[in-house]
């Protein structure tokens, strides 16, 4: 569907190119009599579009508005991603970092920029500091705890 949508697209640019292009025509007529000097006549005739031409320019317009919102908003949707993957790294790498904690215990979510954490701690004082340090990563807005105190 997005194929299509594409194909038509491009052939809509592509005829509404074509019809602009023949919109304005030059003609230069060149006379040299001999031995005489030489004068150039330039005329212009413009030629206003077709309805069809018209309609077919508005609806490529149109196309192309709805095809740029579109990407923009799947850029928007990717760097979010991209963002929130980058953020779960950053957590999960400060997390291994400390001897405290025991990471490979706790699984780290991110989404919209707010953390959650699962798994379970060796005590309260260890999830409280996993919490801490996820507060800590550059990105994050709030961290959701849901660890668990298994001694």
């Amino acid at each position: 569907m997005k194929t299509h949508n594409i194909h038509a697209t491009l052939l809509s640019v592509i005829a509404a190119s074509a019809l602009l292009v023949a919109c304005e025509k030059k003609t230069t007529v060149t006379d040299t009599p001999a031995g005489a000097s030489t004068s150039t006549t330039t005329s212009t005739t413009t030629v206003a579009p077709t309805p069809a031409a018209s309609d077919a320019m508005a609806t490529t317009g149109a196309a192309v508005d709805s095809a740029a919102s579109a990407t923009g908003r799947a850029m928007d949707k990717a760097g979010d991603a991209i963002g929130d993957a980058a953020i779960t790294g950053k957590v999960k790498s400060a997390l291994i970092a400390d001897p405290d904690v025991k990471a490979l215990r706790i699984d780290v979510d991110t989404k919209d920029n707010v953390v959650t954490l699962n798994g379970s701690a060796d005590s309260q004082a260890h999830a409280d500091k996993a919490v801490t340090i996820a507060q800590g990563v550059e990105g994050v807005k709030s961290v959701d705890n849901k660890l668990t105190v298994k001694p």
